[in-house]
């Protein structure tokens, strides 16, 4: 769907359309009752609680706008959901419940639910620094090209800490952590995490294996490809996502998603020169522990917690190891500094490149248990 399209729906159909008083709002509400997804749980005004703002963005399934409770005149994300748009009304739905179920500073909160006619409204709370995955693509354009350890281990940290509590409290499995499912609260370096989009998420227990081949082919566990998994899988995407922000780049990216995926199946995970000879040891072994191919000797996120890189009072830049020889071979650095920075430069634009086509596109099962 081009951008016109997108714009022509919302349009069409915006919440401002359906949102009004008077006649207009009655004869909504008959024809509301005649057309709820979700057997009228949910009220079908949100004017009578909050006020709507500006757009902060929009796509294919709606709006997403500031809006303001009216009483206290504190600022919310309003979250416009065209029905038309939604194909998996249950999955919708799933996810709806089990953002009221969770509450934790790294799990984004829903306050409200609103249904009318046209739309599903929720209410969250507001986050103005964006995606991770646009501060990764901000990150691959600066002078260093990724983030610093020890920025990258503050937010890896946030998500171990939110995953570790839908793990061991609520038994939730996310099954499409990605940079793009993370909101950061503000546009500083300090900026804390909040995971979203839990509509690929399950319940489960230590006994109940998944089948399903469910997320985002980059970040999928090898094992989601080729038979039965547990919440081990989130511990691989995590440690993907923590690779791309260390590098610029994913582990495994084929150009194309069936030769990605064939490299995933594989799960050889890689750290090549010239990209990582600058990052710690202790950053490698840490990414080691997650993406284990076997998920048993895989780390939980109680345990990846533990890990010495994550508990520093301060994640040096670069190993010792590459400091001691960075000083005796300054010439020979120098000699090939551009060489490098070109080649890196030049994967991470290529993958940017690719994932603007795919960005929000999900692998969803084509077969389930």
């Amino acid at each position: 769907m081009s951008t016109d399209d997108v714009v022509h729906q919302e349009q069409y159909c915006t919440d401002e359309d359906v949102i009004s008083s008077g006649k207009h709002n009655d004869r909504n509400n008959v024809r509301t009752k005649q057309a709820s997804i979700f057997n009228f749980v949910y009220p079908n005004d949100i004017t009578n609680k909050y006020t709507l703002k500006d757009v902060l963005g929009q796509g294919t399934f709606g709006v997403v706008r500031k809006c303001e409770n009216i009483k206290t005149g504190e600022e919310f994300a309003l979250k416009t959901i065209l029905k038309a748009k939604v194909s998996d009304v249950e999955q919708l739905n799933r996810e709806i419940k089990i953002l009221k179920e969770v509450d934790h500073p790294h799990i984004i909160k829903l306050y409200d639910v609103y249904e009318d006619i046209n739309n599903v409204y929720l209410v969250t709370e507001l986050c103005t620094g964006g995606e991770l995955y646009d501060r990764v693509v901000e990150k691959t354009h600066s002078k260093e090209g990724h983030f610093s350890e020890f920025d990258a281990a503050k937010i890896i940290r946030n998500i171990l800490l939110g995953i570790q509590y839908c793990h061991e409290e609520k038994h939730i499995v996310h099954r499409d952590l990605k940079p793009e499912n993370f909101l950061l609260t503000d546009k500083t370096d300090d900026a804390q995490v909040k995971m979203i989009d839990f509509g690929l998420s399950t319940h489960t227990n230590a006994s109940k294996l998944m089948h399903s081949q469910v997320g985002t082919i980059y970040y999928v566990a090898p094992e989601v490809l080729t038979g039965d998994y547990n919440e081990k899988v989130d511990i691989w995407s995590i440690g993907v996502v923590a690779y791309v922000m260390l590098c610029g780049y994913p582990p495994f990216n084929g150009g194309n998603e069936y030769l990605t995926y064939e490299l995933v199946k594989v799960g050889d995970v890689k750290f090549p020169s010239p990209s990582w000879d600058h990052i710690s040891e202790g950053a490698i072994s840490f990414l080691k522990t997650l993406l284990n191919l076997d998920p048993d000797e895989r780390v939980s996120a109680a345990e990846a917690l533990e890990d010495p890189w994550l508990n520093q009072e301060k994640v040096h830049p670069y190993g010792l190891a590459w400091v001691a020889s960075f000083i005796p071979h300054m010439s020979y650095f120098h000699a090939d500094h551009h060489r490098v920075k070109h080649t890196d430069k030049e994967k991470r634009s290529k993958f940017a490149n690719f994932m603007k086509h795919v960005k929000a596109k999900k692998t969803h099962a084509h077969r389930a248990s």
